[in-house]
């Protein structure tokens, strides 16, 4: 009724944390059509009775139904153990059988030997990778498909991955990674929703599970139909993590995932818009600006089941330890847009880096190269989602793995290895994947300082009038400074209010954050409250008088008193402080900080006591 304060909501597990082990179970004519590659992977024959394992990584073994192989023992470190049930493809209603399957993981190339390793001679592109994996005439391939229509934008269907942990980050203790709060006013979630309404798309799903409750409140809030204009069919819908009597446990993976809601029906969307033809899989935990119109020309011209997103980036700049790299032939014009996808690596070693860098002339280390990164931004044409997906019948739990079913470690490198057309659409602009908390803290302070080079490679580039970003509507008063104030390079959000005397220097400020006066601010990150007076009364301080910090985040409910000092002179690198040296002046309330990679994080409730040195 007007003017009541009633409501529906529903709630999810605010807190589940994804089981930390798997193993794949399957059955179907074949798993789709070969299940693994990564670290390990398997081929599946026609005939129930026999199932043919080949390791990609290491070695070659096969086994019997029921048998176990592998020369490593149960329960070894650096082996990774998987079980996978199949039926005939002449009688599905056969008996499943299952076989035991061990595989060694190679270790990853690290940074030091990169910038140590001499560049390759400058040539061609390698020809298509050879693998170990061995197809028998049997095994079954992607069947050759006539040329399929052109997938129009509206059939195009958006889902956006932003159900995953963030391990170690302890911003992610309360609120799942997609949610963390960006540019001040926005959340993560919304750079991806973003490209989506300003590509002309208008049906995007939101797959979460951990910690999901702000961004539950957040997309609900924050993207009515209005957004993609009045009168539109447009949606933005959040699916949750569920279970079935098949898979009992929470979804482990993006490609789990996506694969749970798209075999349920989830992903068919309301009954009042056309079936979709296609999907667009995002990671919601990423900074681009892309209009993925252009990804679906080059995913419609060059005819591909999959077509990836990648951004070429030069060797010195990443963390090879952790990022996927994909090799692609070279068109004609010397260009890789719409390139064939050759490779597609994970954590690769020093040998496979090398087979997929670009090398020009000048080059003296395998770090002055460039390579194509997997940006985590896939097309997947109906065909590929039934083939790849739809057959994998559920993932459940094995104590003896850690493995999880991802895209990029599992399902595109099948891909790629049995016959599917896999492309890449290169993406020209600036990407910065969220990963860790100084990856978060750098991106939001580089929007403080002026771009260097290309305004598209940027951080800068993120807040752009031409490309309108979505948020929760607020109405709070403006920012005001009482007195004689120094901003150098930093962000102000609405409702702030800062004492006299105080110098703010390559910092942001959260909507309705008090500072006291005298106040020195330096690189710090201040979340914010939602209204003003949300803690602690209209006017009193987050941050007392005379205070000094430096190299800190400081979330929504802590208040720092007077006089305190806390810019870890000492460079310690990693500490909690939830356990000792306890600051907090409120055993119930108070929670406390963290120093991580040498950045001061006061958890929610923390107190600190006036005249306190960190």
């Amino acid at each position: 009724g007007f003017g009541s304060d009633g409501y529906v909501h529903t709630h999810h597990d605010l807190r589940q944390r994804p089981p930390p082990r798997l193993i794949w179970q399957s059955h179907g004519p074949v798993v789709p059509p070969a299940l693994g590659r990564g670290r390990t992977g398997a081929l599946f024959s026609r005939k129930a009775s026999s199932v043919r394992w080949v390791s990609t990584s290491s070695r070659v073994t096969s086994a019997k139904a029921d048998g176990r192989v592998g020369g490593q023992s149960r329960g070894s470190d650096k082996t990774a153990l998987k079980r996978f049930r199949v039926r005939s493809a002449e009688d599905p209603g056969a008996p499943r059988q299952g076989v035991t399957v061990t595989a060694i993981a190679e270790p990853a190339v690290t940074n030091q030997e990169v910038a140590s390793t001499p560049a390759p001679a400058p040539r061609a592109p390698p020809p298509p990778a050879k693998t170990s994996l061995e197809i028998s005439e049997d095994a079954p391939a992607a069947p050759p498909q006539p040329k399929r229509a052109p997938v129009h934008k509206d059939l195009l269907q958006a889902v956006v991955m932003a159900g995953g942990p963030s391990t170690g980050n302890p911003l992610t203790e309360y609120e799942c990674a997609a949610s963390l709060k960006f540019a001040a006013t926005n959340r993560l979630i919304d750079f991806p929703l973003a490209n989506i309404i300003n590509s002309g798309m208008k049906r995007a799903f939101v797959l979460t599970q951990f910690n999901s409750y702000t961004l539950n409140q957040h997309v609900q809030a924050a993207y009515p139909p209005e957004v993609f204009g009045f009168g539109s069919d447009g949606y933005v819908d959040v699916l949750p993590s569920f279970q079935t009597i098949d898979d009992q446990g929470w979804s482990m993976g993006s490609a789990d995932c996506v694969r749970r809601h798209y075999k349920a029906g989830a992903l068919r969307g309301p009954g009042f818009v056309p079936a979709p033809e296609a999907y667009l899989i995002l990671s919601g935990e990423a900074l681009y600006r892309m209009d993925y119109g252009q990804m679906l020309k080059t995913h419609n011209e060059t005819g591909a089941d999959i077509t990836i997103g990648t951004a070429r980036r030069r060797l010195s700049e990443l963390d090879v330890t952790n990022l996927g790299m994909v090799g692609i032939e070279e068109n004609a014009d010397g260009t890789f847009q719409g390139g064939k996808v050759t490779r597609f690596l994970e954590k690769p070693d020093k040998k496979a880096l090398e087979a997929v860098a670009v090398c020009y002339e000048g080059a003296e280390f395998l770090s002055d190269c460039d390579v194509h990164v997997n940006m985590g931004v896939y097309i997947f044409s109906k065909r590929a989602m039934d083939s790849l997906l739809g057959r994998i019948d559920c993932v459940t739990l094995d104590p003896e793995s850690e493995e999880r079913l991802d895209f990029g470690k599992n399902i595109l490198p099948m891909a790629v290895q049995h016959g599917f057309s896999v492309v890449a659409h290169q993406h020209d602009g600036y990407w910065q994947p969220i990963r860790n908390l100084r990856e978060w803290y750098d991106a939001n302070l580089a929007l403080c300082v002026k771009a260097e080079g290309p305004f598209a490679y940027s951080a800068a580039s993120m807040i752009d009038h031409e490309n309108p970003l979505h948020s929760v509507p607020r109405c709070l008063p403006p920012a005001r400074f009482t007195g004689k104030v120094e901003m150098t390079n930093s962000i102000v959000s609405e409702g702030v209010l800062v004492g006299g005397g105080s110098s703010v220097t390559n910092s942001v400020l959260g909507p309705c954050v008090v500072l006291g006066e005298n106040t020195t601010i330096i690189e710090c990150i201040f979340i914010g409250h939602q209204e003003t007076g949300y803690l602690h009364g209209d006017g009193a301080a987050d941050v007392g008088s005379g205070s000094v910090l430096r190299n800190c985040v400081v979330h929504s409910d802590v208040v720092i008193g007077e006089n305190c000092v806390l810019t870890n002179e000492n460079g310690e690198k990693d500490k909690n402080g939830l356990d000792i040296n306890r600051v907090t002046v409120d055993p119930e309330t108070g929670k406390g900080y963290v120093i991580q990679d040498g950045i001061i994080v006061f958890m929610p409730g923390t107190v600190v006591a006036a005249g306190t040195v960190i």
